[in-house]
């Protein structure tokens, strides 16, 4: 029995571990379809509740002020705690990053928009080549 939920405590949390989410990403309390019985060990919660949603364990939670992250009390309840100077460093490096991919775009180009680009700019220039 302990190992099936020590498993399903394992799987939940490595799914959710390394993703941010922001408020409206929790489920919330009275969703009758959401399997709490994965998450509820002994009438403790195992993960964390905002705002009536609840939060996996490893969730970060990006709130007005720093980002939290949800962890295990020593009573085995969800709690809100704030993310030591190491990992708040690396969310911020995980956030510019972001950032720079969305500016940039996610897919990089294939051949054939590659060879458009460099057929259009040679067109560019041999027609400022002829107008001057």
């Amino acid at each position: 029995m302990r190992f099936t939920y020590l498993f399903l405590f394992l799987f939940i949390f490595s799914s959710n571990s390394t993703s941010f989410t922001e408020k409206e990403d929790g489920v919330d309390l009275s969703d009758k379809s959401f399997p709490w019985e994965l998450v509820i060990d002994r009438g403790k919660i195992l993960g964390c509740v905002y705002e009536n949603q609840f939060y996996s364990l490893g969730s970060i939670l990006i709130l007005e002020s720093l980002p939290r992250k949800c962890g295990l009390a020593t009573d085995r309840n969800g709690v809100w705690e704030q993310l030591p100077e190491s990992e708040l460093l690396l969310f911020k490096e995980s956030i510019a990053t972001e950032q720079e991919l969305a500016k940039i775009g996610n897919a990089p180009i294939s051949n054939s928009e590659a060879m458009l680009i460099k057929y259009l700019r040679s067109v560019k220039e041999y027609r400022e080549k002829k107008n001057n």
